[in-house]
């Protein structure tokens, strides 16, 4: 059995986020590895929520995270595009402060055990999640699907010490082209990582919903959804034992 609640935090600028956090119904026996859901360009919605519902079956506490803000959640492609668009360019200041933010706000959750918490994140979160490892917070893990790969702007190649695992399209043409530039930098920082490709697999394969943006180049595929979310089961198994 899972519950959920609502979690409100804010960063130090004194903006207001909300996501949700779910953990098993048994939580107080013990603390859990920690697992924070970073989200796709649309905010933090059903799809991310569901997530962390799943990750909270397998008994870790999830935290469906918001960087948007509080009540920010797009309803059409244009309007996640909007939201997404504002803070790319700000990933050294305010995209990175809110991403900490989450991180140091769910440390906080009595029942998570703050030795073991990794992060997954989906196309925009998979970003968010990279970052939140090339920042130096204190993540063991960091798994993306279908996620950007850009290295941070005018970053160092300080050594990452979380792992990482990449989840990626072979079709995802847009993503194609970073991939040469994030291995470089995986191995400059001298990362722990591994790079799985599915074939015949677009962006957004992880997203039953995804072909009702209408698209081109975006759609589901329910095999390497599958094959994915095992191989990062096994990776936190890996990790959290």
């Amino acid at each position: 059995m899972v519950k959920t609640e609502a979690f409100e935090y804010s960063d130090s600028n004194g903006d207001q986020f909300e996501g949700l956090l779910a953990y098993p119904e048994d939580i107080e026996r013990s603390e859990r590895p920690g697992v924070i859901v970073f989200h796709a360009f649309g905010g933090c919605g059903k799809f991310e929520r569901e997530k962390a519902l799943e990750l909270a079956k397998l008994g870790y506490v999830a935290l469906a995270a918001d960087v948007y803000g509080k009540g920010k959640i797009g309803t059409t492609t244009e309007e996640n595009f909007t939201l997404l668009r504002a803070l790319l360019p700000q990933r050294t200041t305010t995209l990175k402060r809110r991403i900490l933010a989450t991180f140091e706000a769910f440390t906080k959750v009595p029942t998570v055990d703050t030795n073991k918490i990794a992060a997954t994140g989906y196309c925009f979160g998979g970003l968010c999640g990279l970052d939140l490892a090339r920042f130096g917070a204190n993540v063991k893990g960091i798994v993306s699907f279908h996620g950007t790969l850009l290295p941070l702007p005018e970053a160092e190649n300080t050594p990452i010490h979380a792992s990482i695992q990449i989840h990626h399209a072979d079709l995802d043409h847009r993503i194609n082209e970073q991939i040469a530039g994030f291995q470089e930098e995986m191995r400059a920082r001298k990362a722990d990582w591994h790079f799985v490709t599915y074939s015949d697999a677009e962006h957004g394969f992880t997203e039953p919903e995804i072909g009702l943006l209408n698209h081109p180049g975006v759609s589901y595929n329910e095999k390497a959804d599958k094959r994915s979310w095992s191989s990062m089961k096994n990776f936190f198994e890996e990790m959290f034992a």
